[in-house]
């Protein structure tokens, strides 16, 4: 029987040939003396590569089985295997699963790292150390865009964070009768109603409050102010952010920044048409403008999400509900289908109740509030066969809801891990630097006292 010595990294290895060409389509089972890793000199082939591993690679061509020390990870797995030529599929079921669920670890590591970097813009070294200008701007820039970069900009977003409270706070209480100033009485209201043919007013609604609210009052003095202080802030720092930014073109690529422009332009609207309310009530035109930049107004709420970086925990949460997506849409394929399949069972079992269930989309809203458990019991069954139906609807959906919380727990906590673990990194790279830093300082200073105290000498002359 013909032997074959393989030295991998030092250490040598016999086995026989025949073993060798168990797996013809790998390196072993091509393996000749014409190939470049035979030394013929020492009439062995040399491998640079770790004997540990390959203890593993060996006991597959000699028993058929692939297995690897559980405290390998899958990387340096997948380096051996693509060295020899092995295929992934040759692992054993209990090394496979292990395998793979390294790869999905790796996997959500890079993208939790792409999606952190994906909008991560910064000045490049070479634009600060030639510009005087590039630094100020990049210094704004990190002060409004990383709140880790500096305390000033950790403060920052903390005043940010107030401005955005402040915000949704004056916009909440501007639709609160208590906080509008009455501009028009209700009996003014009534004589140019009868009178006058403006269209804004024939058309309003005296039976609805809110809209005669609308069309009688503004928002008081107080509140007034604080949207107009709130808006001047948001507007030079949208000035801002956009100056100092590093690539402009880019800037808003980022949905929140659309956010934010829409957001000014839609305030600045509102607070100039509101100026002038005789021309405003007078244009219809106008007035259909006027209420639709008042309602991209309500976007302000994103605002909060611009503290993603302060906050990671949001980001994650995002990324959670994005990672979850294809669960969440079969899920609510599911829903639906469940929605129709309830209504339809409920519009036949109360057939003979006259008074519930007129069709079948009047089931499909109360399946939907049955199933989400809601209950409002505007509608409800009547009959037998109708609470039979109804309890197994309210229990099916139960079961339904139980999934997508369950998927985005998982999700989110296996993020989050992982968050955790590359801010633990990132600290301990930044303490290395600084460690590092304060060495070289300190090599300078202990330089620089012995230059200082180094002894006269006449040959120095």
């Amino acid at each position: 029987m013909e032997t074959v010595k393989i030295n991998v990294g030092g250490s040598v290895f016999e086995t026989s040939a025949v073993t060798l060409s168990r797996y013809p389509n790998t390196l072993f089972g091509r393996l000749t003396k014409q190939s470049k890793f035979y030394d013929s000199t020492r009439k062995s082939y040399f491998f640079d590569k770790n004997p540990n591993v390959f203890l593993s690679i060996l006991d597959l061509y000699r028993t058929g089985t692939l297995h690897f020390p559980s405290f390998y990870c899958s990387t340096v797995i997948k380096q051996e295997l693509d060295f020899w030529e092995l295929s992934p599929n040759m692992l054993s079921d209990c090394c496979l699963q292990q395998y793979i669920q390294s790869e999905a670890d790796i996997q959500t590591t890079q993208k939790l790292r792409q999606t952190f970097e994906e909008y991560e813009l910064d000045y490049t070294e070479e634009e600060c150390r030639t510009s005087q200008v590039k630094r100020i701007l990049r210094k704004i820039w990190l002060t409004l865009e990383e709140p880790s970069s500096s305390r000033l900009a950790k403060v920052f977003n903390y005043i940010f964070l107030v401005f955005v409270i402040i915000s949704m706070v004056t916009f909440v209480l501007g639709s609160h009768p208590p906080f509008r100033e009455e501009k028009l009485s209700y009996d003014r209201l009534s004589f140019v109603i009868a009178n006058r043919s403006i269209r804004f007013f024939k058309e309003l609604n005296l039976q609805n409050p809110k809209e005669v609210m609308l069309g009688t009052s503004l928002p008081n003095e107080a509140l007034r102010h604080c949207e107009i202080f709130t808006s001047v802030f948001f507007t030079v720092e949208l000035i801002f952010h956009f100056i100092s930014c590093p690539r402009r073109l880019k800037y808003f690529r980022l949905p929140l920044n659309i956010i934010d422009l829409l957001l000014v332009v839609a305030m600045w609207v509102t607070f100039i048409l509101e100026k002038d309310l005789g021309f405003l009530v007078k244009h219809y035109e106008v007035v259909q403008f006027y209420l639709v930049s008042r309602s991209l107004i309500v976007l302000r709420l994103f605002r909060v999400f611009r503290l993603m970086k302060l906050y990671s925990g949001l980001r994650i949460m995002m990324m959670s509900i994005r990672a979850s997506f294809e669960d969440l849409l079969l899920l609510s394929l599911t829903f639906l289908i469940a929605s129709l399949f309830f209504a339809s069972f409920i519009y036949y079992a109360e057939f003979y109740v006259a008074d519930t269930f007129s069709d079948i989309f009047i089931g499909i809203w109360w399946s939907v509030i049955t199933m989400t458990t809601v209950g409002y019991g505007d509608t409800f069954p009547k009959s037998t066969f109708g609470y039979i139906v109804g309890g197994a609807c309210a229990f099916s959906g139960m079961l339904i809801l139980a999934m997508p919380v369950a998927i985005l727990t998982t999700n989110f906590s296996d993020l989050y891990h992982k968050n955790k673990l590359q801010q633990m990194k990132k600290a301990l790279v930044n303490k290395k630097k600084q460690s590092c830093s304060q060495s070289t300082l300190t090599e300078l200073r202990c330089t620089s006292n012995s230059r200082q105290w180094e002894p006269f000498s006449y040959q120095d002359m």
